[in-house]
């Protein structure tokens, strides 16, 4: 089922390139996005105070996962979009496909549960299962497995990885993400025919279902 993303302004092109990404677009007025249902909204700040913007949208009752707000005005609106509450903001204009990027990245980011084939992650419980087999994780083995299911089918280089899971700007030397990955294809993969986590030799490492194969 896709899902909703409630939108109070006109994109063209918007609904296809959602749909391409599994979300579906709901037109609908500023006042009307907390009746929408949906997870996602897009706003328009039309030169506004981001700050209102943001506000009145909130006060109306908008309880979703994740608000986009797009605005015309210099870098100072985004600033103040972020800081009033949303949770992203980019410069009009912008292609259709970057927006449904960016809302399908969020949605991703927000989701309770992350799921890729038969690999289930609970982001609240901390609970991860295959198969519905328990696999039980180090914390640090837990943040690796994360960060490759949300970035699911793309090859990860050992440089994100320690950015985005040691937060390391710099290569240490050591072969601290080799033993990682090493450990949890260990837990992921034993006693599966088909492993999950592959590694592209010289490139890095990919989580995979068996439709990315």
């Amino acid at each position: 089922m896709a899902e909703l993303v409630a939108c109070a302004l006109h994109i063209p092109k918007l609904r296809e390139a959602a749909g391409a990404r599994g979300l579906a677009i709901v037109p609908v007025a500023s006042a009307a996005l907390a009746d929408s249902g949906a997870q996602a909204a897009i706003i328009g700040l039309e030169g506004r105070d981001p700050a209102v913007c943001v506000a009145r949208a909130r006060a109306q009752g908008w309880r979703g996962a994740l608000m986009l707000a797009l605005t015309s005005d210099c870098d100072a609106s985004i600033a103040g979009a972020l800081d009033a509450g949303a949770d992203d903001a980019v410069v009009l204009p912008v292609c259709a496909g970057e927006i449904a990027a960016r809302l399908a990245a969020r949605l991703r980011c927000h989701a309770p549960t992350v799921i890729v084939g038969g690999l289930q992650i609970d982001t609240v419980e901390r609970r991860v299962e295959r198969e519905s087999r328990a696999i039980t994780l180090l914390p640090r083995e837990y943040a690796l497995l994360l960060y490759l299911a949300r970035s699911a089918g793309r090859c990860v280089g050992r440089e994100e990885l320690l950015a985005a899971v040691w937060g390391l700007s710099f290569d240490p030397g050591t072969n601290v993400v080799e033993v990682h990955v090493s450990r949890l294809r260990a837990k992921l993969d034993r006693g599966f025919a088909v492993p999950m986590l592959v590694t592209d030799k010289g490139r890095g490492y990919r989580l995979i279902d068996r439709a990315d194969r």
